[in-house]
């Protein structure tokens, strides 16, 4: 969807097509919200049973897969998009790289393996709620563990610039480029 806004709009309005890409999302999530909503308050939830099993298991597995390839991404600091290359598995196995998504991804095989054997509600919350908390102790307790340092070598996301509001996300909406493409029928 961005790089349609991006030729749409072009290349040289950097600002707008970031504006325009965020407004399409949000747009796109609450239609989307919206229709199944409906289709639930008017009974019409039977229509997922017209569409072929193997399409729906292909569109879950699709998602499925695009969460695993962006927690790759995220976790391992990756520039752009997880490529299936060997500069991009050189960069996965480096030293400083390994442990950023290593750690994570045990974390979430033990989640798998330990949720059939605990059945509380409780256990999924708590889980997810543990792991910054038992981090922080750490970083907080061990003088060796400096955040700035931390932030710099990528166990801590980078914060906002130091003369940026909280409500910079909104200022990214200010270039918003809109335009209605309706051709006669």
């Amino acid at each position: 969807m961005a790089f349609t806004i991006m030729a749409k709009v072009g290349e040289d309005n950097p600002q707008a097509v970031i504006a325009t890409t965020i407004t399409s999302y949000a747009i796109s999530s609450v239609l989307t919200g919206l229709v199944f909503f409906l289709m639930g308050t008017c009974g019409f939830g039977y229509i997922v049973g017209f569409i072929p099993r193997h399409i729906l298991i292909g569109c879950i597995g699709g998602v499925g897969w695009f969460l695993v390839a962006t927690g790759f991404e995220v976790t391992a600091r990756l520039d752009g998009s997880l490529d299936y290359d060997g500069p991009t598995l050189r960069k996965m196995l480096e030293l400083d790289t390994l442990p950023l998504w290593t750690i994570p991804f045990a974390l979430a095989v033990f989640l798998y393996w330990s949720q059939g054997k605990v059945s509380s509600k409780y256990y999924l919350p708590m889980f997810i709620l543990t792991i910054p908390a038992v981090f922080y102790f750490f970083v907080l307790s061990i003088d060796e563990l400096d955040p700035a340092n931390l932030q710099k070598t990528g166990w801590i996301f980078e914060g906002p610039g130091a003369g940026e509001p909280w409500w910079y996300f909104y200022t990214l909406y200010s270039k918003l480029y809109v335009t209605f493409n309706i051709s006669p029928i």
